[in-house]
C-alpha cells in the first residue's frame, strides 16, 4: 500500500471555548462578520463554539459547547 497523504498543513484555531481569535482571523484574511456566518452553517454562533478551526484548503471544523452544565 503506497498511499502518500497530502500535507494538509497546521490548522488555525479560530475559536477556542466561546472566545474569538482575532489575530488568526487577521492571519487568514477574515473578519467576524465571516466567521460568524460560517459557523451559522452548524446552526449556531460562534461565542457558543468549544472550538473552530480551519485548515489549508479551507475545510471549516466547528464543535459545540456542550450545554449540559
Amino acid at each position: 500500500m503506497n498511499l502518500e497523504a497530502k500535507y494538509q498543513g497546521i490548522p488555525y484555531e479560530l475559536v477556542i471555548d466561546g472566545n474569538i481569535m482575532e489575530e488568526n482571523l487577521k492571519k487568514i484574511g477574515k473578519n467576524y462578520v465571516w466567521l460568524k456566518n460560517e459557523v451559522k452553517k452548524f446552526g449556531y454562533l460562534p461565542e457558543e463554539a468549544l472550538v473552530v478551526t480551519i485548515d489549508a484548503n479551507g475545510e471549516i471544523f466547528s464543535q459545540k459547547k456542550d450545554d449540559k452544565k
